[in-house]
Formats: C-alpha cells, sequence, structure tokens
C-alpha cells in the first residue's frame, strides 16, 4: 500500500509541476519582454542624460562632475574603464553598438561612452537583486507546496489503505486455507463494492470446496458397503478359491478398494486443517528401505541411493513415505535403466529429489500432472496402472507441510520430481 500511495504522490507531482512550468514558463515570457524593454528605456534614457552632462567635460573630471550631479537616482552612476571588465566578443560588440549591456552576476548595466574606453556603470540595482531573490523564492515556494499536497493525499488515501489493507489480510487468510475468513468494510468506505464482491467470491469458494470434500467422501464411504457384500459372497461361493476367475475378481476388488483409501486420503490432504504427525528421522536408512521396496519389482534398473551416512529431518513420515513411494514408482515405470535418489537440506529447506532417465514430461504438461484424475498420453497411460490421484496426493501433502512440490527436465535426460518444504 505504501508503493501506491507512492506512486500516487508522484503523478500528482509530476502534473503538478508539468502545469506550473508550462504556465510560469509564458508567465516569464511575457514579463521579461515588457520588463527588459521599459528598463532598457528608462536606463538608456537615463545614461543618455549623464553622458549628455559628460559632453565637453575632461575625462579626468567625470568622476568629479557624477558625484556632484543630484540627479535623485536610488542606485549608483559611475565612470570606470572599459578594461576593468571581462566581457566576452558579443557584448563588447553591443557596447559598441551603443547598447546596454546588463552583468547579472554584479546587478549593474553597462554603457560606452562615445569615442573613449569609458563605461558609465548603474548599479549595483536593487531591482535585479530582488528579482534574484524571488526566483529562489519561487523554487522555495513550489517545494512547499509540493510536500503540502502529501497532506491532503494522505488524507484522502487513508481510508482506501486501510481497507485495501484489509482485503489483502483476508485474502491471504483465504489462500492459506482459512475458508471461513470474510473481509468487513464500513458501508462508506470506496471500497465497499470490492469488499462485497470479495465477499461473494469466497461464500462461492468455500461452497464449492465443501461439496467437492462432501461428493468425495461420500462417494468413498458409500463403495465400502457394496464392496464389503462382494468380498462376504466371494468367501461363501463354492469352487476353487485359486481359480483365474475368482483371482481376477480379488484384483479388481482390490484395485477398487485401494481407489476408496485414495478418494479419502485425497479429501483429508484437501482440508485447510489436514493434521500432520511430525517427527524426526534419519531420512537415509529411510529412503535406502523405500528404495530396496521398488528395486524388488524390477531387475533391469539401476537405483542409485542418496549421498551421507545420515541426515535428520523433520516431518510427517507417514504421509513422506507416500510422497517418495510416488516418484520412485512412477520413475520405476517411465526409467529405461537409471534412477537417481537425493534428499539434501538447502537454505532452511529440505529436498527430496527423483531423477530418471525416461522420456521426461513435457514442459507445457508438468503443472498438470499434479491436477487429480490426470493422465498425460505419452508419459502417463493406464497400462502403467495407478488411478490419477498419486501426484494430486503428493500435492496434498506438499501443502500441508507448507511446502511445493514440482516436476523438472531431469540432468539424466528424463523428469525430475521434486519435494521441498520448511525445516
Amino acid at each position: 500500500m505504501r508503493r501506491l500511495f507512492i506512486q500516487f504522490y508522484l503523478l500528482l507531482m509530476t502534473c503538478f509541476l508539468v502545469a506550473v512550468v508550462l504556465v510560469g514558463a509564458v508567465y516569464k515570457q511575457a514579463v521579461d519582454d515588457v520588463g527588459e524593454r521599459y528598463l532598457s528605456d528608462l536606463l538608456r534614457t537615463t545614461l543618455s542624460l549623464i553622458e549628455a552632462d559628460l559632453r565637453g567635460v575632461p575625462e579626468d573630471r567625470w568622476s568629479e562632475t557624477l558625484a556632484n550631479s543630484d540627479h535623485g537616482f536610488t542606485f549608483r552612476v559611475k565612470v570606470e574603464k572599459m578594461s576593468s571588465y571581462l566581457l566576452d566578443d558579443e557584448s563588447k560588440q553591443a557596447l559598441d553598438r551603443g547598447e546596454i549591456v546588463m552583468l547579472e552576476d554584479k546587478y549593474v548595466f553597462l554603457q560606452k561612452l562615445e569615442d573613449s574606453n569609458y563605461l558609465l556603470v548603474a548599479g549595483p540595482l536593487r531591482y535585479l537583486f530582488f528579482l534574484h531573490q524571488l526566483k529562489w523564492f519561487d523554487y522555495a515556494l513550489l517545494g512547499f507546496i509540493g510536500l503540502s499536497l502529501a497532506i491532503p493525499v494522505f488524507l484522502w488515501m487513508r481510508p482506501h489503505w486501510r481497507d485495501l489493507v484489509a482485503l489483502e489480510q483476508t485474502a491471504g487468510k483465504l489462500a492459506s486455507g482459512n475458508l471461513s475468513a470474510r473481509v468487513d468494510l464500513p458501508p462508506r468506505s470506496g471500497v465497499s463494492q470490492l469488499g462485497v464482491a470479495f465477499n461473494h467470491m469466497a461464500d462461492n469458494i468455500a461452497a464449492l470446496i465443501n461439496s467437492k470434500k462432501t461428493l468425495t467422501n461420500a462417494v468413498a464411504h458409500e463403495l465400502r458397503t457394496p464392496l464389503a457384500r462382494l468380498r462376504y459372497r466371494m468367501a461363501l461361493l463354492e469352487g476353487d478359491e485359486s481359480s483365474p476367475e475368482r483371482q481376477a475378481i480379488e484384483r479388481d476388488l482390490s484395485a477398487i478398494d485401494k481407489l476408496v483409501e485414495e478418494l479419502l486420503l485425497h479429501a483429508r490432504l484437501d482440508r485447510p486443517e489436514a493434521p500432520l504427525k511430525l517427527s524426526s528421522f534419519d531420512a537415509i536408512p529411510w529412503a535406502k528401505d523405500r528404495i530396496a521396496g521398488q528395486a524388488a519389482l524390477t531387475q533391469d534398473i539401476q537405483w542409485l541411493e542418496p549421498a551421507g551416512a545420515s541426515l535428520a529431518i523433520t516431518a510427517d513420515e507417514h504421509l513422506l513415505t507416500r510422497v517418495l513411494d510416488n516418484f520412485l514408482s512412477n520413475a520405476r515405470r517411465h526409467a529405461n535403466r537409471l534412477v537417481q535418489t537425493s534428499i539434501i537440506v538447502e537454505q532452511r529447506h529440505c529436498i527430496i529429489m527423483v531423477d530418471d532417465d525416461g522420456p521426461g514430461i513435457p514442459e507445457q504438461d508438468r503443472s498438470r500432472v499434479f491436477d487429480a484424475f490426470v493422465r498425460l498420453d505419452e508419459s502417463r497411460g493406464r497400462k502403467t496402472g495407478g488411478h490419477g490421484l498419486g501426484l494430486a496426493i503428493v500435492a496434498g501433502i506438499a501443502r500441508a507441510h507448507r511446502g511445493e512440490v514440482k516436476v523438472e527436465s531431469s540432468p539424466l535426460g528424463g523428469a525430475r520430481f521434486l519435494f521441498r518444504w520448511p525445516i
């Protein structure tokens, strides 16, 4: 919000200064033209009278004559040699033409006496000094006006600032999983309609999420009852229990049962208040044990274990086991010959990485693999098994740990799945 105030104030100041400069330039041009013309005419007349008084007087008596003259000037007039002043060529040429030259730094006017190397010097003039002082006064006044504009801008923006901060804080609560968070703005607020629209959006989001959870829980629980009945009736059927037909039915029932468990876990992790059972454990032997379980399922892949003898990490071990098992299972199904697992601690974050040398995942599809029931055409298919919930559950575990999960290109040539969470 501070940035918004500064941007608005700078915009206002820029517009104000541009307007002042434009008006001041027009006004200065008009006043300077008139003022210089009148001042030049007045000085030319005055200096012409003094020059007439000095005509016929010897040069060595010019200063005495001027001192005895009583013209009632408010400024001093004297005669000095032209060599007493450092003048540029343009000023010298103007003096030779009989024009009056102004020295702004000394606040004096010069006019050359005819047929001589002497100058009539008028000044210093208080008027020029006043103009010089007035210029700096103008700058100070502009600066004061510019600073004073900050007060009404702040007073006007302060209630909007307060309400926008309230909106930002409420949005943060909503994003962190507090679906009951709502913003309460006064009716006279300038952003009250925005607050109403925000609350309406939050209500819709909460309703959609609750509806999704209710549906998932209902479907998962309702499926358990017919599954239990089918298993009971299978047990009552007569016949060979090792027959291919009965074994196929058992596999199908087990697959449905596993899907139900996946749905329940996904629904539980999708809640903002998903409970965690945090504990500290040694990640290296834990990871090696999980890798050994996957290695037993295939003999064609080389498994590179994480480096080091021990590494203490803190997390929900049960859920983290689900993450690593999912990463290893995906790598096993899609790797050609090599899978590498790494566990590191970096910048107060724990990181688990699993790389494979398989076909990888196209960059445009990497964000979709963590959505529920998503299967990619090439890198994921039904022939590889799974229900499309594994990576969605991993994403839920990452949210519960306030971490992140993503997929990248692997140095091995395939995909790298990365799970990161704060210590």
